[in-house]
C-alpha cells in the first residue's frame, strides 16, 4: 500500500471569527511546512482540531469538512513520527467524519474518504493489523470504482492506482489469483490512457505491466508481452 499522503486542500473556508481565523493560521503554517519541529506541527494541528470540534458542534455543515482534514494531517504527523498507534486513532475517527460528509455529498467528499481510507490502511499495516488493513484498502477500491464511474476522466486514473497497489497487496498476502484481475483491469486502464495521453501515462503502465508480471510469475505463468 502506498505512504500515507498529506491533504492537499488549503484550509480556506469554515470555522468563524477569532477561533476559526487561528485554527486556519495553525494548519497553514503546518501545510506550508513552517514548523520548526514535529513537536510544534503536532501542537499546532491539535490545536486546531479542538477548535474544529468545538465549532462543528455548532456548525457542522461548515466545520466538520475541516476537522476531517486536521484529523487527517495529525495522522500522516504522527505516522512520519513511527507514532502509528496514536496515527490509527486520528485516521479512524477522519474516516468516521468522511463518512458522514461523503453520505450528505457524495460528489465532494467520496474522493476524501477513500484518500483516507488509503492511509489507514497502511497505518493498520504498519501495526502488523494485516486483514483490517486489506479491508480498508479494498473499501477505497470500490469508492474509487464509484467515482470512476460517473467522472471516468478525472478518476480512472485513480482507480487503476489503488487496484495496482490492492493486487500488491493481495500478492504479498499469498493470494495472487485474486489480485490477477484487478491488475489485468488496471493495465487496460493504463494502456487506454496511455493511448490517449502517452508522456503522462506511460511510467504508471509501465508499474502495472511489472505488477501484473509479478503476479503471473507467481502463478507460474509467463508474462504476457
Amino acid at each position: 500500500m502506498s505512504s500515507p499522503a498529506p491533504p492537499d486542500r488549503r484550509f480556506t473556508v469554515g470555522g468563524a471569527g477569532e477561533e476559526g481565523r487561528r485554527a486556519r493560521w495553525l494548519m497553514e503554517r503546518v501545510h506550508l511546512g513552517e514548523w520548526g519541529h514535529a513537536a510544534e506541527a503536532l501542537e499546532a494541528e491539535r490545536e486546531a482540531i479542538a477548535i474544529y470540534r468545538r465549532l462543528a458542534a455548532g456548525s457542522p455543515g461548515a466545520c466538520l469538512p475541516e476537522l476531517a482534514t486536521c484529523l487527517t494531517s495529525l495522522g500522516v504527523t504522527l505516522s512520519e513520527l513511527g507514532r502509528h498507534g496514536e496515527a490509527l486513532e486520528a485516521e479512524r475517527e477522519a474516516v468516521a467524519v468522511h463518512r458522514r460528509l461523503a453520505a450528505e455529498s457524495p460528489g465532494r467528499y467520496l474522493a476524501d474518504l477513500a484518500d483516507t481510507l488509503i492511509n489507514l490502511g497502511t497505518t493498520l499495516a504498519e501495526l502488523g493489523r494485516r486483514d483490517e488493513a486489506l479491508e480498508a484498502e479494498r473499501e477505497a477500491v470500490a469508492v474509487y470504482r464509484r467515482l470512476a464511474a460517473k467522472s471516468p476522466g478525472r478518476y480512472l486514473a485513480d482507480l487503476a492506482a489503488v487496484l495496482v497497489d490492492l493486487g500488491t497487496t493481495l500478492t504479498g498476502r499469498g493470494l495472487p489469483v485474486e489480485a490477477l484481475p484487478l491488475v489485468v483491469e488496471a493495465v487496460t486502464i493504463r494502456r487506454d490512457l496511455a493511448a490517449a495521453c502517452p508522456e503522462r501515462h506511460r511510467a504508471a503502465l509501465g508499474r502495472a505491466q511489472d505488477c501484473l508480471g509479478t503476479i503471473l510469475s507467481a502463478l507460474g505463468r509467463p508474462a504476457k508481452p
